[in-house]
């Protein structure tokens, strides 16, 4: 699964990158960490505009949820979605048709179990460039306040073989998107069993990841550091 993510790079290296402007410069701001369960805001780019980039909170909140209980509730439920069952599910088979985004990230954290311990992983592209996990996105206005809410679900996979190695208890990984397929997987106008045959693992060798130390698991700790992300020797731990 994927419920931890990294956006360390400036506004400047994210627009050139997505070829597009922020929308609210002044909301982004970057992280060596990000937590679903804190439903921040991040960087995403939907179909309906492709050279816009919007922050939309982590969470997703289907544009049919009656009210405001209900719609806190689901939202810890829709942080993912399995690219298995996103037809089918509620809270996904209309916004896997129109509703399709990439969410801007750098890196992202899993942990591996090894003998009964939980090693922690940073895990990114093996040129440190930023990339795009395939997403949904859908919009809810709040009845009580009239607020509109943007928000968003990473969509999972199978895990590739590396991520099988380190997420190896449930051997999932979120969708990451080659570059050239990007545009693809966020037009509204492609079919959608041509944008469901984009949902597969990303190419091991393309990747890299390397052990981190319990910072990222520590409570309390400020994560937002570099330190999060620096290499750590588990070489005692079998």
């Amino acid at each position: 699964m994927c419920f931890t993510v990294a956006i360390h790079a400036s506004r400047e290296e994210i627009e050139k990158r997505f070829d597009g402007s922020f929308e609210e410069p002044e909301t982004f701001a970057p992280g060596y960490y990000f937590s679903a369960f804190t439903f921040p805001r991040l960087p995403v780019i939907s179909g309906r505009d492709n050279h816009v980039i919007r922050m939309y909170r982590w969470g997703l909140i289907p544009s049919w949820v009656k009210d405001e209980a209900y719609a806190e509730g689901i939202r810890t439920k829709t942080l993912n979605a399995k690219c298995e069952t996103i037809t089918e599910k509620p809270s996904f088979r209309n916004a896997v048709k129109m509703n399709r985004c990439l969410v801007i990230s750098k890196g992202f954290f899993e942990w591996q179990n090894r003998d009964n311990k939980k090693i922690p992983y940073y895990i990114g592209l093996e040129d440190d460039q930023l990339f795009g996990f395939a997403g949904l996105y859908d919009t809810w206005t709040n009845p009580a306040t009239g607020e509109m809410n943007y928000t968003f679900t990473i969509i999972t996979t199978t895990a590739n073989p590396l991520l099988a190695v380190i997420h190896n208890t449930k051997q999932r990984m979120p969708v990451i998107l080659p570059k050239e397929k990007e545009q693809t997987w966020i037009d509204p106008g492609v079919p959608l069993d041509s944008a469901l045959e984009l949902l597969v693992p990303y190419d091991q060798e393309k990747m890299k990841a390397w052990t981190i130390s319990r910072l990222v698991s520590a409570p309390g700790a400020n994560k937002n550091v570099p330190a999060v992300i620096e290499p750590y020797n588990w070489s005692g731990v079998k």
